[in-house]
């Protein structure tokens, strides 16, 4: 998979990920897998869980990711109802994961497999935002929100994608 297959979006999602070669790693909402792709480019001996609510996202992301059976574990499922035993994570991420925007189940879940020093990272972009007060705005409330739901802020992103702007917003559990 070349990154100028992916999205300007999947890439600056990634590139903040900033995967080290033995993460774990969890994508929540993996939709056809091209982050994945990206993502297992830089693992070695690292692993990537990644699952989305629809069987036939899941059939896709594998297909595409056919190559990278060490590297990557597919799951279809609802955060909610995962079942990742004892596995925890290093970096959990999601794009566009209404779930994990706000306090609740889905939130809870993914903190509660986050290791110790682990690290949640939420992106979003939306077509009106052509300017970076959006995007900037949108991380403001997303990170008030994580906040409230016992995360620590650790940083908000702004990527300037070209054609329109993204939000991400980085947080660790208290």
């Amino acid at each position: 998979m070349s990154r100028l297959d992916a999205s300007a979006r999947l890439r600056w999602a990634v590139d903040a990920l900033g995967v080290a070669p033995d993460d774990r790693i969890l994508e929540v909402g993996c939709g056809h897998g091209v982050a994945v792709s990206l993502v297992c480019e830089r693992l070695e001996g690292g692993r990537i869980t990644a699952i989305d609510r629809s069987t036939k996202m899941i059939e896709m992301a594998q297909r595409r990711n056919r190559g990278q059976a060490f590297n990557a574990r597919f799951i279809a499922t609802t955060v909610e109802d995962a079942e990742f035993g004892d596995d925890a994570y290093d970096k959990a991420f999601a794009v566009h994961v209404a779930a994990l925007e706000k306090p609740g189940p889905a939130l809870d879940k993914v903190r509660g497999r986050l290791a110790p020093g682990g690290r949640l990272y939420l992106f979003s972009q939306a077509p009106g935002w052509r300017t970076a007060g959006p995007a900037e705005a949108f991380g403001a409330e997303l990170g008030a929100r994580l906040a409230a739901a016992g995360f620590e802020i650790d940083e908000r992103l702004v990527g300037d994608l070209g054609s329109a702007f993204a939000s991400g917003v980085v947080a660790s559990v208290r």
